[in-house]
């Protein structure tokens, strides 16, 4: 509607016509897959300059950069407005698509350096590819000259910065090991099963030897710490072979028998319903029980 009353009054006042089509040659045509491509010279500059003219449907442009290799790209795009003076809302606008066709860079009538006759965008990071630049009028009345000017320079990834170790968690603190071995007197671990192969000329036959089943396990109490609920024991498994979740743990002078858990390689834990004092009281060992 705004058009339509601008285009009237325009034409009561014998001014100029307001162009009434979308300003391309076909509202069917896809310019960018016509993209004119822009070389990169030895010194990694490139350059090119022309006009756009909406009333003589030229309304915008289309370029294709091909990075060779992980790089940076500054790009300085410099503009000369119609020689209107009055077109305060004159703006060219600028984008800057990824191989993906994904909008990295863009500047016209919504972004902060709207109207200005320079703009420029440093691009880093990139993956080598084919971008595309996007020049493009706004306005129906809107013409303009412009010259594009770019560097690129290249980059390996192992020049990348890296943020290592921030993103890099933390490790659950580490159990504590025992300086001297802290094994009970006469302790061997447990035997692999044995297999037995028999002879003769009947096929051989694999008899593997079951271990037997562990009753009562003694283990030393490696660390005491106070949680909510009780006081809570770190078991050493280097004496405590055998021992798994869900295995009671009883400790001399408190009735107390909770499941232990948090079964790894080198620890168990459990936690008793009773004071520190009352854990050390025990003499530093604990019995697990299946």
């Amino acid at each position: 509607m705004r058009w339509i009353v601008l285009v009237l009054f325009v034409v009561a006042c014998g001014g100029p016509e307001v162009p009434a089509h979308s300003g391309y040659k076909s509202d069917k045509s896809k310019p960018w897959t016509k993209a004119k491509p822009l070389k990169i010279d030895e010194k990694g500059e490139l350059k090119s300059d022309g006009e756009l003219s909406y009333g003589e449907l030229k309304r915008a442009r289309w370029y294709a950069i091909e990075l060779p290799s992980h790089g940076e790209l500054s790009l300085r795009l410099e503009i000369t407005p119609p020689g209107d003076a009055t077109n305060e809302d004159f703006d060219l606008g600028f984008e800057v698509l990824s191989p993906a066709y994904r909008a990295i860079h863009k500047s016209d009538l919504e972004d902060e350096d709207a109207h200005e006759v320079t703009k420029t965008t440093k691009l880093v990071e990139l993956p080598p590819g084919k971008y595309l630049v996007h020049l493009f009028l706004q306005g129906r009345m809107d013409s303009a000259e412009y010259t594009l000017r770019g560097t690129f320079k290249s980059t390996s990834p192992a020049e990348l910065k890296s943020d290592f170790p921030a993103q890099v968690a933390f490790l659950d603190p580490l159990p504590m090991v025992p300086l001297a071995d802290d094994a009970p007197r006469g302790w061997k671990p447990d035997k692999k099963p044995v297999i037995v192969k028999s002879t003769g000329r009947k096929p051989v036959k694999v008899v593997e030897k079951k271990p037997t089943p562990v009753t009562a396990v003694s283990a030393r109490i490696m660390n005491i710490s106070v949680v909510g609920g009780g006081t809570q024991i770190l078991i050493g498994r280097g004496t405590a072979s055998g021992a798994s979740d869900g295995m009671r743990a009883k400790i001399n002078g408190i009735g107390d028998m909770p499941k232990i858990s948090n079964c790894k390689e080198t620890s168990c834990q459990a936690v008793f319903k009773a004071t520190p004092d009352q854990v050390k009281g025990g003499g530093g060992s604990v019995t697990l029980l299946p």
